[in-house]
């Protein structure tokens, strides 16, 4: 089986040819301090949520693209599926999953700087929000680790603040893998070796959002349906990048070495303070000729659309590891998830609760209904809660748990924080007889509406 080609160039491409109305470009200089947010911003006011291409971005010769993600229909297209489909095709990937391939040329190595040549401030000094660090932040790069016990290949997305020539930020949450993996080298004496790519289509970037017990690579070759093409990193050499991304940062993340970061306007809508986090030391930077940068908007719909099909594939597995009744999940704000269930017994709903609230830190409330409210509108969401809950037996609070410090309501910054679950499902059998409104299907059919409204719209 060949490579896959697909790489953020030829999603560009598609872009302009199949949805064109998806594509803004815009040709006048603009800041990036503030005003690629604000333009992303004042389009979504207007429910508009296109891919923005700035052409001229004071400061650096890269063209910067933002909101690739930021509308199903667009993963759609990157996926080749149907809107309807997107997690259907997620849920192949994983379970056909395609190996990379490693390749000896690559279109990312095409310009190299090693070592005393670094200078990352020919990368655009991209700033979002007004309260945010003065530092610029790269935020759609996908970090590459490989785990010192099992050699497994994690990739992840991590928010990198630029604090010199040659070094960065890098944020990593406890309870998640590059943490993980980052606590076993330090607790080697050794720093960790990263590398980090940016420039990604739709199906590199779901699938570097995968949890679970497969490589993130092989994920990514299934939702292409084939492998992708990787190549050896120059400095780092027990890693692989994608071939044809844009730009690779090479490097070390320091056992031992903290530096300040932030604050930084997060996913929640509200910002995190000032921080320390490890320091990421960069040895080598790599790019196309004439690279594309890729960004992600802080806040805004891309970064909450982005990682949902990972999400709620995950979600939806873990509940029907103990309720295989669950019909769907949707994400329906930060930290927050409905789940629907054909129910079988009353237990079912505190099982997926306390399953889901453990098994993910950015798991914080989780609201279990019956299956059959799958699309309605969020009133009869409420309706369910009201007449179906008695707080004393059918909501659970859990006051320790593993969460993120990037929600503005954690009490600390080590994510301890509690979490809740309500069971909103319909009673199995009712303690008292009840009966539901219904007027006779005969009389409702009878009624015409046109003559009850006179010809009225």
């Amino acid at each position: 089986m060949e490579a896959s080609s697909a790489d953020l160039r030829t999603f560009l491409d598609r872009v302009k040819k199949e949805r064109r109305a998806d594509l803004v470009e815009v040709e006048r200089q603009v800041s990036p301090r503030y005003e690629t947010a604000a333009i992303l911003e004042r389009l979504e006011d207007h429910k508009r949520s296109p891919l923005l291409y700035f052409k001229n971005v004071a400061g650096t010769s890269m063209p910067v693209v933002t909101n690739i993600c930021g509308s199903l229909g667009r993963i759609a297209l990157g996926l080749d599926v149907h809107l309807r489909e997107i997690g259907v095709r997620y849920g192949e990937a994983v379970a056909h999953p395609i190996s990379p391939v490693e390749v000896l040329e690559a279109p990312v190595q095409e310009v190299s700087w090693a070592h005393d040549q670094v200078d990352l401030s020919i990368l655009p000094k991209l700033n979002y929000h007004q309260d945010d660090a003065v530092e610029p932040y790269l935020t759609a790069a996908i970090c590459v680790a490989r785990d010192p016990e099992t050699a497994h290949v994690n990739l992840s997305f991590h928010r990198l603040m630029i604090a010199s020539r040659n070094t960065t930020g890098i944020l990593m949450e406890p309870g998640k893998h590059l943490h993980a993996i980052h606590q076993k080298y330090a607790q080697l004496g050794r720093d960790m070796p990263l590398a980090v790519f940016v420039g990604a289509p739709p199906a590199w970037s779901i699938g570097a959002l995968y949890s679970g017990p497969l490589p993130e690579y092989e994920v990514i070759g299934g939702l292409l349906k084939a492998p992708l093409a990787v190549v050896e990193c120059l400095t780092q050499k027990e890693l692989f990048v994608p071939a044809r991304a844009e730009l690779v940062l090479e490097g070390t993340v320091s056992s031992s070495v903290m530096i300040d970061e932030g604050p930084f306007g997060e996913f929640t809508g509200y910002g995190t303070g000032r921080t320390k986090t490890p320091q990421f030391t960069v040895t080598a930077l790599t790019h196309r000729r004439d690279p594309i940068f890729q960004d992600i908007v802080s806040g805004r719909l891309e970064h909450l659309l982005l990682p949902s099909p990972a999400i709620e594939y995950r979600t939806l597995a873990d509940a029907r590891s103990v309720a295989p009744g669950t019909k769907w999940v949707q994400l329906i704000a930060p930290l927050t998830a409905l789940i629907g269930l054909e129910k079988h017994d009353e237990g079912e709903p505190r099982r997926i609760i306390e399953k889901l609230l453990r098994a993910d830190i950015y798991a914080k409330h989780i609201l279990v209904v019956d299956a059959s409210l799958f699309g309605v509108e969020l009133r009869e969401v409420f309706v369910s809660m009201a007449l179906n809950v008695q707080a004393t037996e059918h909501v659970y609070v859990y006051a320790d748990e593993q969460g993120t410090p990037l929600d503005p309501s954690c009490p600390n910054d080590r994510g301890r924080t509690a979490k809740m679950g309500i069971d909103a499902t319909s009673r199995l059998v009712h303690s008292r007889p009840l009966t539901k409104n219904r007027i006779p299907e005969e009389i409702l059919a009878s009624v015409n509406i046109q003559e009850i409204l006179k010809g009225r719209p």
